[in-house]
């Protein structure tokens, strides 16, 4: 009796061996369909792209931008959260501050179980991750908004996030606020209107796994926020500010520099498609509307995360969606340029490359300021230890 027992046990254990090897060996070989490429782990320019000295005009207004956050301490202060506090204190009445999503990884803000009545000390590691950023505000004085990404969504909601972000605001009397966020109602983009800028807000996650009717919803009311916006301040940079990318050349756009994530994404995709990827197409239809959106007769630029690295690039245009070169002038689509600011920890820094439209990239903990002057907008690329790594004209 009990050698047939272990022989049972023995002809499952090898028919899950099989069955492991089977699925190893086929991810093993998807990977393979995915060239392993080099990362610009040092700062990549392109060659028409000037660096220039920092402008002496009036400054209108300045913007941090930086994402993917969700793995800082709050003890002892990430450096990096740090650092952007001091950038903020040094004008915090001219100052933004945007979070571009995935502010707690990896599955959100933590809900209490149901025999639970207060946070376990695990959890509340969890919550000062987030708390680290918006120490920013407390310590700077300066604005600062969240935007919400996929691994916020990953907690079901973001309800308790953004009720959070509320008492924190309250307690702390810190100018912090999750954008859009309405209770009870879907998170239209929303907009706030400063000197020289107006920032758009867009829960983008929501937008890749809404309906149709949702997402066209939403999409009508961006371009009535954006209409809105041309005619009533007509000086105005509009920037538009998401956690998921437009243009990338990282991972997220199957651009892999490991073969440890190639083949981790060809495993998951054995079972299921990621909607985080720009090739699918959820992520292809927000490309779209955006795109859309975005091709005004105004300045716009569109800043996102979700992508761990530093780039930056120039719109898209006819010509290079098109196969055959075009007989008249190629003419811009979406925004003007985009930003990629996904980099807030070193934790979560992943290689990056460059495509036709790159203008600066590279695979790197830091930040994003974007300074609005009256003859345009300059961008500024931080690294974490305070070095400028390149700063030009986005005009």
């Amino acid at each position: 009796m009990m050698i047939k027992l272990l022989k049972g046990f023995l002809y499952l254990f090898l028919a899950w061996l099989i069955v492991i090897l089977l699925i190893a060996g086929t991810a093993w070989a998807l990977t393979f369909k995915h060239e392993i490429n080099e990362s610009h782990d040092t700062p990549y320019f392109r060659d028409d792209i000037a660096f220039i000295e920092e402008p002496t005009s009036e400054l209108l207004w300045e913007v941090l931008l930086m994402g993917d956050a969700g793995d800082s301490t709050l003890v002892p202060w990430h450096s990096t959260l740090a650092m952007a506090a001091d950038i903020a204190a040094e004008k915090p009445e001219q100052t933004s501050v945007v979070m571009l999503g995935d502010n707690i990884y990896f599955f959100g803000y933590p809900n209490l179980d149901e025999e639970q009545t207060e946070y376990d000390p695990e959890q509340l590691e969890l919550i000062d991750r987030l708390n680290a950023q918006l120490q920013i505000s407390k310590h700077s004085g300066a604005e600062l908004f969240l935007v919400p990404g996929n691994h916020d969504w990953y907690a079901d909601q973001v309800d308790t996030q953004a009720q959070h972000v509320l008492a924190y605001a309250e307690e702390h009397g810190a100018l912090v606020s999750f954008q859009p966020w309405v209770k009870d109602a879907i998170p239209l983009p929303a907009v706030a209107h400063r000197a020289g800028v107006s920032i758009i807000f867009m829960d983008t996650q929501w937008l890749i796994t809404a309906e149709q009717a949702g997402f066209d919803q939403a999409m009508t009311h961006l371009k009535q926020l954006i209409a809105n916006t041309i005619r009533e301040y007509p000086s105005n940079l509009i920037l538009a500010t998401g956690h998921h990318p437009i243009q990338t050349m990282g991972p997220h756009a199957q651009y892999y520099t490991g073969r440890g994530y190639a083949f981790f994404m060809a495993l998951v995709g054995l079972f299921s498609e990621s909607d985080q990827d720009t090739h699918n197409q959820p992520y292809k239809r927000l490309i779209a509307g955006l795109n859309d959106a975005f091709t005004v007769d105004a300045n716009i630029i569109y800043a996102a995360g979700h992508e761990h690295s530093l780039q930056i690039f120039e719109a898209l245009s006819t010509e290079s969606l098109t196969a055959e070169p075009l007989t008249t002038e190629a003419s811009k689509i979406g925004a003007d340029y985009q930003l990629v600011s996904g980099a807030a920890h070193q934790n979560k820094v992943s290689g990056v490359g460059h495509n036709d439209n790159t203008l600066f990239a590279v695979s790197a903990e830091g930040l994003m300021k974007l300074r609005i002057y009256a003859e345009g907008a300059a961008v500024e690329v931080i690294s974490s230890n305070g070095d400028l790594l390149h700063r030009q004209w986005l005009k």
